[in-house]
């Protein structure tokens, strides 16, 4: 989620100007390049909570309050922040960058994503988790039935499927749900040959010097697709800049996976692991809170205005981290004191009252 947040803030956050971008301009140079692979970054952490999905989930059954949980979640930030919103706009002025969203035939639209975030995909990423939590039952069966060369070739199909808009930029079978998919397989894969895994990957490094050359593959590929050269607008690279070269954000969110999973925790510190799991329980709740239609606006604009750039390069690096580690601990606590007072209690009490009824 650290790394989601970061990608965020180098799309919407703006200390020059000092009000929060809708996006990221592609722009030629290493500068944007370098920007560009940050926000790929991102996906390297949403890939990871498609891994931790499969690895956790292959070898249990379906509940199907596991996806009320997350889509009652995702209901009521939406919603809240809606209703909030409207009860502020009877006693203050609406901020100038959310009036557009409250107002004329907008209004409807915004209606729409606040109620129903599912259908109207006002979260892509909750959205394809859900999509996923339901194809689960589905995709274990699959799992358990094939070898492991079957696995490993279901694995790449979807590795080709990730890539293939990348060759001549005319067609793509790759959307949210065989994103979310694909991160789910790879974690039962991983699952399901954790001994052999650990033989054969001993040392971290090898891993580490993969993710090192990924990196800058990116890096590369970003620079390249923002250039006007006929090889890059020919193959339709100039469209594919945001992406990126899909795959490798997955390969490296595996990477990660396989070498946080080594660490024995037995010897971590009672308080810091506490206060892992602490955060750890909050991070859908950061997601929600800062990528919320109003609340990204919100967030960066303000953001934005507070904050000024240093003019040492360094300095501006260290800042740019600090405020993105402030911002996420600052949504961890809000989303901490809604979920404890709001969502989870009235979770239960939905859910006990659905238990009753079904007994």
């Amino acid at each position: 989620m650290l790394l989601i947040v970061a990608c965020h803030s180098i799309i919407h956050f703006n200390w020059n100007t000092h009000h929060y971008d809708l996006m990221l301009i592609q722009e030629p140079g290493w500068t944007n390049a370098l920007k560009f692979l940050i926000v790929q970054y991102g996906q390297v952490g949403v890939s990871i909570f498609f891994i931790i999905s499969g690895y956790f989930l292959i070898d249990k059954t379906f509940k199907r309050r596991r996806i009320f949980k997350t889509w009652f979640q995702m209901f009521c930030y939406s919603s809240g922040f809606f209703i909030t919103l409207l009860i502020i706009g009877i006693f203050y002025k609406y901020p100038t960058v959310i009036q557009p969203l409250m107002q004329g035939s907008e209004l409807f639209r915004t209606i729409a994503a606040s109620f129903f975030p599912f259908f109207y995909g006002s979260y892509w990423f909750i959205s394809a988790y859900i999509l996923m939590l339901l194809c689960a039952p589905f995709i274990n069966s699959l799992c358990q039935s094939l070898s492991k060369r079957a696995n490993l070739s279901l694995l790449v199909l979807f590795s080709f499927l990730s890539i293939q808009i990348l060759i001549f930029g005319r067609v793509s079978n790759w959307n949210n749900l065989t994103y979310a998919i694909f991160g789910y397989l790879i974690g039962a894969f991983i699952k399901k040959n954790n001994t052999e895994i650990l033989k054969r990957m001993r040392s971290t490094a090898p891993m580490l010097a993969g993710i090192v050359f990924m990196t800058l593959l990116m890096l590369l590929f970003n620079y390249f697709a923002s250039s006007s050269s006929p090889i890059s607008s020919a193959l339709g690279w100039t469209n594919q800049i945001h992406n990126g070269i899909t795959l490798f954000p997955i390969a490296i969110g595996a990477f990660v996976f396989i070498i946080i999973s080594r660490i024995n925790f037995d010897r971590v510190p009672e308080l810091v692991s506490r206060t892992i799991v602490g955060i750890s329980s909050t991070t859908f709740g950061i997601y929600l809170l800062h990528e919320n239609i109003f609340g990204f606006r919100i967030l960066w604009e303000y953001v934005s205005r507070i904050c000024y750039a240093p003019d040492n390069l360094l300095l501006r690096g260290i800042a740019a981290f600090s405020i993105v580690i402030a911002v996420f601990l600052a949504l961890s606590c809000i989303a901490k004191i809604v979920d404890t007072l709001f969502v989870h209690p009235l979770t239960d009490k939905i859910l006990s009252v659905i238990n009753k009824r079904t007994n």
